[in-house]
């Protein structure tokens, strides 16, 4: 069995129109927000085996939040994830080692949504910024990840909260 949990970055910053969109930071309720959700999905786990994210200064910024409230033993930061498909995505998740039970994966939609619809039994019309989806792979090896076998053990947004 291994364990995903699919984290979409916090609310991002339109406020300094000279950076890049890859240079964005967090506005004010995406701090907020990223403190919120690392404490509460602290209750539930506090340790991970890996920790992949986009370099995005957003994925970064808020994975830094859930570094805070949960041990991991490894972190990964790739611009491979930065606005990744779905298809992507299950490529990078795909490399893990099979040691690796647990993983906290930070992006970016569209292709988080579209992950979580490709590979898990439910579906929903868009993961929004800080949103949080367990979903429990039935699977030994990461390269195993397919159409639709994920089951969902938790959903939550930061409004819910």
């Amino acid at each position: 069995m291994k364990k995903l949990i699919v984290l979409r970055h916090s609310k991002s910053s339109w406020k300094d129109h000279s950076l890049l969109d890859y240079e964005r930071p967090l506005n004010k309720r995406g701090n907020t927000d990223g403190k919120k959700m690392s404490k509460f999905i602290r209750k539930f786990i506090s340790s991970v085996d890996l920790l992949i994210s986009s370099s995005s200064e957003r994925t970064r910024l808020t994975s830094q939040y859930f570094q805070n409230e949960i041990e991991f033993k490894n972190s990964f930061f790739t611009k491979k994830l930065y606005h990744a498909s779905s298809k992507e995505i299950i490529k990078n998740l795909c490399g893990i080692e099979s040691k690796v039970k647990s993983v906290l994966l930070v992006g970016h939609n569209p292709g988080l949504t579209e992950f979580i619809n490709k590979t898990s039994e439910i579906n929903i019309f868009n993961l929004p910024t800080t949103g949080i989806v367990i979903i429990n792979y039935p699977i030994t090896s990461w390269s195993e990840i397919d159409i639709k076998i994920g089951a969902v053990e938790l959903i939550k947004f930061p409004k819910e909260i």
